[in-house]
């Protein structure tokens, strides 16, 4: 992780495509009802987050290319879900 980190056009490009999937995940979560989420549906919405943004890594092959640098794959989903955080905390 302390790896990706570094990584800073990687670790940038991770953390503002977590809060751009994050806003169009909270659209469809609000187009299904769920308005105000409580803390184990943001935690979902986060989680849903994170998979999507490790699976847009692995569709633009940047997985692959991370995998060859050493760093495994779970840091680009955990960081994806952590560029939503702070948005998932400060919305209504």
């Amino acid at each position: 992780m302390r790896e990706f980190l570094k990584l800073a056009p990687f670790r940038n490009a991770v953390l503002i495509r977590g809060a751009v999937v994050w806003v169009g995940v909270r659209i469809f979560a609000g187009a299904g009802g769920v308005a105000d989420a409580n803390v184990l549906q943001e935690a979902f919405i986060l989680l849903v987050v994170g998979g999507l943004v490790l699976g847009d890594a692995r569709r633009r092959n940047e997985d692959l290319f991370l995998a060859n640098l050493g760093i495994p794959r779970w840091p680009v989903g955990v960081l994806g879900a952590l560029g939503a955080l702070p948005l998932e905390l400060l919305a209504p």
